[in-house]
């Protein structure tokens, strides 16, 4: 594809994006359009190259985005512009009477630095989506959500609005995110320029709890580098991606659709070349994850995306992902939804 073609369908998709509609519980939802697109981390050595500040975390995540591929998405779709806030979480309750999985269980895993190491986060009782351990208002993203719980919102909201609404699939979740362009992160490969679009792991962290911080990156920490939230920050309070998307890097990582597995992206590259050649790989064509992985043999794990408030700008990156499972609740997961 010539340079000239591919920049013009970048700006078809760019000036597609900009439409959008505002549901039943306020819920602004941007229209993305059909489109292609490399998915996962082409370049490893590009993160370790762009990120020389990042400490003992430039390979943690790089094995599970590579090899990259390409990912064709059929038909458009709208998502939410911001992640779920708790007000809008609010009204599913008030309307169903759900209980959610952390006040079942009676216990989230929360923030509880008085621990060290993994501990940084553990159960503690008394703990859910109302509590999560720190002050949030009715425009924070609601955390201590498992994706049980996320799942059952988007039913909820399917049948008051007699449409369809999902989780994200991974591919849906990074095509938004990346909003046409290839590099780390939306705005390009700094991550310093980071802090104008996202809530991680900054200045305003490190001065309450610096080692969370310094065991991660090493720079911008001055006071003035912080940008005033320790822990979630109401949705939107950042600078929204070129299609106008919200809080896409940092403030909770999100949940998606896919069953999570750490080998498929290399069974995907596989197939891709499988189909075309080495060098012109055929996509993969609505890519929506594995069926089945030997990992659900021991439960239900799901895919993240987005990084959080804890985390550094290199965890935050467009192709990064974690995963959970499925009815874990934690203080920096939240999750955005598609209307399909």
């Amino acid at each position: 594809m010539s340079t000239a073609v591919l920049g013009t369908l970048l700006w078809c998709q760019t000036a597609s994006a900009q439409a959008s509609r505002q549901n039943s519980l306020g819920m602004r939802l941007v229209s993305i359009p059909a489109g292609q697109f490399t998915m996962g981390l082409a370049e490893r050595d590009r993160v370790s190259a762009s990120h020389p500040n990042s400490v003992n975390q430039r390979e943690i995540h790089g094995y599970l985005e590579s090899p990259a591929f390409p990912v064709r998405l059929s038909e458009g779709f709208e998502i939410s512009a911001t992640e779920v806030t708790v007000g809008q979480f609010r009204q599913f309750v008030e309307a169903t009477g759900y209980v959610t999985d952390a006040q079942r269980a009676g216990e989230a895993m929360v923030f509880t630095p008085q621990y060290e190491g993994l501990e940084r986060f553990s159960l503690q009782p008394r703990h859910h989506w109302l509590n999560p351990g720190f002050e949030q208002t009715e425009d924070h993203p609601v955390t201590c959500v498992s994706f049980n719980d996320a799942e059952a919102f988007c039913r909820w909201l399917s049948d008051r609005e007699g449409a369809t609404y999902r989780l994200p699939t991974e591919a849906q979740w990074e095509y938004a995110c990346r909003a046409g362009t290839t590099t780390h992160y939306s705005h390009g490969d700094d991550p310093d320029g980071l802090y104008r679009h996202a809530n991680v792991a900054d200045a305003a962290l490190y001065a309450v709890h610096p080692e969370d911080v310094l065991r991660q990156r090493t720079v911008a920490l001055e006071p003035e580098r912080g940008d005033g939230f320790v822990f979630t920050a109401p949705v939107a309070s950042f600078a929204a991606n070129p299609w106008r998307l919200f809080d896409m890097h940092g403030n909770v990582w999100e949940w998606c659709r896919d069953k999570y597995s750490p080998n498929v992206y290399k069974q995907m590259a596989e197939e891709a070349r499988e189909r075309g050649s080495r060098q012109d790989p055929e996509p993969i064509v609505d890519y929506a994850g594995p069926d089945d992985t030997p990992q659900h043999r021991h439960g239900d794990w799901r895919s993240l995306r987005g990084g959080s408030w804890y985390v550094s700008p290199i965890q935050s990156r467009s192709s990064v992902r974690a995963f959970a499972e499925a009815k874990d609740a934690y203080s920096y997961i939240g999750f955005r939804v598609v209307r399909q």
